[in-house]
């Protein structure tokens, strides 16, 4: 335990409290004791403080040992709530969810390429606040909002500094938000935000470093050591998808030539497809946009068209898995996104790329995994920068806000 004044080790062994029940529960006092090495009494007196707040009850009893049962302790995940947004290059989704990141009413609107950043911020406010007049929320219950959208982010000061999916350049998000909402406001790329999904729900759980590689409408990652995501000077850690693997590949939106996501994301399958399909005059993709589900579709049939591109695309991923394999060298790649949906197609050659690495030839492989979780896995990870933030050590302000 750190030292310090008595108000701030209260407010520390109070915040490690309220997070082993959140994690561990359901949990007895003396599990909590031994866990935190805290003294029974103290974590009697705080529980009691917490049972009174309505923050944790009880719930049963543990197995007896021989002795009296425990009384075992649970979170309550319905003492507060959060919401969660996905800036996607089309559409947005608005998410309300409970303390533990359940989505409890979810709303999906589409926009136009030329919609400004405010009229579209604007458009979200008002989804949030019809959420919570649907649900009937108190908006004194409300402990954050956490946003997500491709590009790079100032999540210090929240603010997309550029993102070329959505043609935005320094949109102050927090600011234009917090004229709506007495809560604090969170962004963040949209792969670190299911990146901390991952982590809460996924194949990340245990894991105390492990690297989220996104596939989809474009490329993307994002890094998990030491307890968080690691998120770089400038934000943009984990923006893979323009490290470039073919010297004179694709014109990317960026500016340069051959970049990752020119070449393994949905946009290769377009470019790709519309260059070379001259040479498959049979294949329905002739009329198609090339999207990821029209050209798994066709690959599904047979088409020798749609198997080519996914194999490609597979193969490029694979370059870029390697490379970021060489460099940051983490436990586990766990494969996200809508991209996924072809997956049967391109993955088994992906991994024979990635897996010809410097670490598996000294012995030291690396675990492969697909992620399991859902679509709301993107809401539930922006809704968490809020969740997370509100029992960080010490309970910061809003939380002691609430709890008074």
């Amino acid at each position: 335990m750190r030292i310090g004044n008595k108000a701030l080790i209260k407010e520390l062994n109070r915040s490690h409290v309220v997070s082993i029940i959140r994690t561990h529960q359901p949990i007895s006092r003396t599990q909590i004791s031994k866990t935190l090495n805290l003294g029974l009494s103290t974590v009697t007196y705080i529980t009691e403080e917490l049972l009174e707040a309505g923050l944790v009850f009880e719930k049963g009893t543990a197995q007896s040992t021989g002795g009296r049962k425990a009384t075992l302790l649970t979170f309550n995940e319905e003492y507060g709530y959060a919401f969660g947004v996905k800036i996607e290059e089309s559409q947005v989704i608005v998410a309300c969810t409970d303390l533990n990141a359940k989505v409890l009413r979810k709303h999906t609107f589409s926009f136009k390429k030329t919609t400004e950043p405010e009229t579209l911020l604007h458009s979200i406010i008002q989804h949030i606040r019809q959420i919570i007049l649907e649900t009937n929320l108190s908006p004194n219950k409300l402990i954050g909002i956490g946003m997500a959208s491709s590009g790079l982010i100032n999540n210090k000061q929240g603010k997309v500094i550029r993102s070329t999916l959505l043609g935005w350049e320094q949109v102050e998000v927090r600011k234009k938000m917090r004229e709506s909402f007495n809560a604090p406001i969170f962004i963040d790329n949209n792969v670190n935000a299911y990146t901390k999904a991952e982590r809460q729900f996924g194949y990340g759980r245990g894991l105390s470093d492990f690297l989220c590689v996104s596939v989809g409408a474009g490329v993307g990652a994002s890094l998990f050591s030491d307890g968080k995501v690691y998120g770089g000077h400038h934000g943009g850690a984990g923006e893979v998808g323009h490290m470039v693997i073919k010297q004179d590949g694709y014109r990317c939106h960026c500016g340069q030539k051959g970049c990752l996501e020119m070449h393994a994301s949905e946009r290769f399958l377009e470019q790709e497809g519309r260059q070379i399909k001259h040479l498959y005059p049979e294949s329905p993709l002739h009329h198609t946009d090339f999207m990821f589900e029209q050209v798994t579709s066709a690959a599904r049939s047979g088409d020798a068209l749609a198997k080519g591109l996914l194999k490609k695309l597979g193969e490029n991923l694979g370059i870029g898995v390697l490379n970021c394999i060489n460099l940051f060298n983490p436990s586990a790649v766990i494969f996200i996104g809508e991209g996924l949906v072809a997956k049967d197609f391109f993955m088994t050659y992906t991994l024979e790329t990635a897996s010809d690495n410097f670490f598996s030839k000294a012995g030291c492989d690396v675990s492969f995994q697909v992620s399991m979780l859902g679509d709301d896995a993107w809401v539930q990870g922006a809704a968490l920068q809020a969740i997370d933030h509100w029992f960080e050590h010490p309970i910061n302000e809003e939380s002691r806000l609430l709890l008074s």
